[in-house]
């Protein structure tokens, strides 16, 4: 052997040394968790394009209700064009926003065989601890490439838990605040004379003038939540729900949890809840009753909902299908005062653990992201015949919704629909600024070791406290028998449990920059 030959032989040496060792310990650009061995793999044949040999129907569950045109385009140029470039067939099943929650969980809990669904980032934890879902480290590393390329690393932290990654963080954008702001009918606001919102008494205000004008428009509808848009102005110190059930938080200034329900605010929320319900901006026959709500909210009758950071544009078409002259906007109660990330993305694709093909539902996560034009496909379907672009923007030729565009918005491929107010726009692209990072960054609550507990308390909560956060049952009748009850179901243990974990993982994190101890 030649000294060149020699010399080359030993550089390819080296590079297959550092690739399997790359290989085995997650090294790289698209590594995000390390590969446990525990997580097999299966290795499909390809043909000479990269495309497996073995076609495959990749069954995924999604909520809302499928359109016409969603069916038409799944049945004909999405799977003509995903059996040519991922040899496979994508059977969607649609569960309605009102059961999608009970009906998931059967399809879960009784090994029904799919292979990818869509949830909320704070069930992620739970579904784990259920053993619901499969960790995907392994099959990110093998087939996720453009995913990891396209959306932050720290997102995946998101959804990491015991060092594995358990979902796909699959929106990347402007997120600080989220669930904290206020969506209302701006075209409404501005026909009774006002132009912005700030105050709880703004939005009183807005309710009694557009009552005065034609009372068959409701007030608040959206009342299981939104109690953290109230503390921006109620409470005089920066605070973060911990848990989707809004019965813990944390501090922002001082990084201690908050136990919200025995404190002062939780009383001064459930009087604006009970002023509101005397008022009739909570609606009392609507409570209760999600899919009232929804047919409500689809009939124009909403002035004002729980915001997202960009659910103005979300729900504009709708809103407009209604009312062509719908307008909405989205408002921060208290607006000078800061707001926190705590999740950049509450959308978490996950793959069943029972799924019978989770490297093709992989695979097809990956080739959404994997450029612009796959991305537009998916979303907004045919170009010239569902949509086409005018002046950087979307232009919309059908009112029938395809893939949910806020399960996938990415800054990288974002254009802001046609119809939307630029000042929308700025809003939602200028949102993060000045943000800073929650305490509750990247924080699981682990129920197995109070799953009895938690369980039992969380059926004291619905019947006893969340009367009381409607403004359906008083505060001074009913808080006192609530709260003992909900000790008695194992309040204090889960509490001590939620506080023990915090701790242990506050003390792994670096201090805030800019916060105080």
């Amino acid at each position: 052997m030649t000294g060149r030959a020699l010399h080359l032989f030993a550089v390819m040496v080296f590079l297959m040394f550092f690739t399997l060792i790359g290989a085995c310990q997650g090294i790289g650009p698209f590594a995000v968790g390390t590969p446990d061995a525990s997580e097999a793999v299966s290795s499909e044949g390809e043909d000479a394009a990269g495309v497996p040999q073995t076609f495959v129907t990749v069954k995924m569950i999604m909520p809302g209700d499928e359109s016409a045109r969603m069916r038409e385009f799944a049945d004909n140029e999405l799977n003509e064009r995903l059996k040519k470039e991922l040899n496979l067939k994508l059977e969607l099943t649609y569960i309605p926003w009102s059961d999608y929650q009970s009906k998931l969980e059967l399809a879960l809990s009784t090994g029904e065989e799919y292979d990818l669904f869509w949830y909320g980032t704070p069930f992620v934890s739970d579904y784990k601890t259920k053993g619901y879902i499969q960790p995907l480290d392994m099959l990110l590393h093998k087939y996720g490439r453009d995913l990891t390329a396209n959306i932050p690393a720290d997102n995946f932290k998101l959804d990491q838990i015991d060092g594995k990654l358990w979902a796909i963080p699959s929106q990347a954008f402007t997120s600080a605040g989220k669930f904290t702001s206020v969506m209302v009918r701006q075209d409404l606001l501005e026909s009774v004379g006002m132009k912005a919102i700030r105050t709880i008494s703004d939005l009183e205000t807005f309710y009694d003038k557009m009552y005065a004008v034609d009372p068959s428009y409701y007030g608040y509808l959206e009342t299981d939540r939104g109690q953290d848009v109230l503390w921006r102005e109620l409470s005089d110190q920066p605070l973060t729900f911990l848990d989707e059930n809004q019965m813990f938080a944390v501090n922002e200034n001082t990084g201690e949890l908050v136990n919200y329900l025995e404190s002062d605010l939780y009383k001064k929320v459930a009087h604006v809840r009970q002023r509101w319900v005397g008022m009739g901006l909570i609606d009392k026959n609507l409570v209760g009753n999600p899919a009232a709500n929804i047919d409500q909210e689809n009939a124009g009758k909403l002035l004002f909902r729980v915001g997202a950071v960009s659910r103005a544009m979300e729900n504009l078409q709708t809103a407009q299908n209604a009312d062509a002259a719908a307008r909405l906007r989205e408002y921060y109660l208290s607006p000078d005062k800061p707001k926190y990330i705590a999740a950049p993305s509450n959308e978490a694709y996950m793959i069943p653990a029972k799924a019978r093909h989770p490297e093709r539902a992989m695979r097809l996560m990956n080739w959404i992201l994997q450029s612009k034009e796959h991305y537009n496909f998916i979303i907004y379907g045919i170009e010239g015949k569902d949509y086409r672009i005018e002046n950087g923007k979307i232009k919309l030729l059908t009112n029938d919704q395809l893939m949910y565009e806020w399960m996938w918005r990415n800054k990288k491929y974002f254009m802001a629909p046609a119809n939307v107010d630029d000042s929308v726009v700025q809003d939602m692209m200028h949102n993060d600024d000045n943000a800073q990072i929650s305490r509750i960054f990247g924080f699981h609550f682990d129920q197995e070791p109070v799953k009895k507990e938690y369980a039992k308390l969380l059926a004291v909560y619905n019947e006893k406290f969340v009367p009381i956060n409607i403004g359906i049952v008083s505060y001074e009748k009913q808080y006192d028998s609530a709260i003992a009850a909900l000790k008695k179901s194992g309040y204090d243990k889960v509490w001590a449990e939620l506080q023990q974990q915090y701790a242990a993982f506050r003390a792994s994190q670096p201090s805030p920059a800019g916060q105080e101890e």
